[in-house]
């Protein structure tokens, strides 16, 4: 397994002589403590062995938030906190897209625009629901609304 510390001892130096002034202050500090993350420069802790008594000391890690070695455990214990909260039925996704003639428009009065999207695409889904046999049910959704600027700027 390639590690994060490994990939930003490669390319550190390029990475901030090309994006020199659009690096913040706050991805520096990422950078750092992910670099160090579970290294020698990391405070140390000691860990010993219950049965046999060993000792060693073991380097602490960063943990920032975004870090992949710290946030791991976080990350899984919240997608497992998410299963356990899913019904107990079939889930689709549906998708809906803007039409690329109503993009200006959209851009120009998003909230209206995108309210008014995501009504009718319910107005839709409970439809289809409703006069289909074989769903049998209530429908319930979640929506995500996903902007994606550049295609409005284009």
């Amino acid at each position: 397994m390639i590690l994060l510390s490994s990939i930003i001892d490669t390319f550190m130096a390029q990475f901030l002589e090309q994006y020199q002034g659009a690096v913040l202050p706050s991805h520096l500090s990422a950078l750092d403590a992910m670099h160090n993350c579970r290294t020698s420069c990391s405070p140390l802790m000691l860990a010993e062995c219950p049965e046999c008594e060993h000792q060693i000391f073991v380097p602490h890690s960063c943990g920032h938030r975004n870090c992949p070695h710290c946030q791991h455990n976080e990350s899984q214990q919240w997608l497992e906190r998410q299963l356990q909260k899913q019904v107990p039925a079939e889930y689709f996704l549906l998708t809906f897209t803007l039409p690329a003639e109503l993009r200006t428009l959209a851009w120009e009065h998003q909230r209206i625009l995108y309210s008014l999207m995501l009504r009718c695409a319910w107005e839709t889904v409970r439809l289809f629901v409703q006069n289909d046999k074989q769903l049998q049910g209530m429908a319930g959704a979640i929506a995500v609304l996903l902007l994606r600027l550049a295609l409005f700027r284009g």
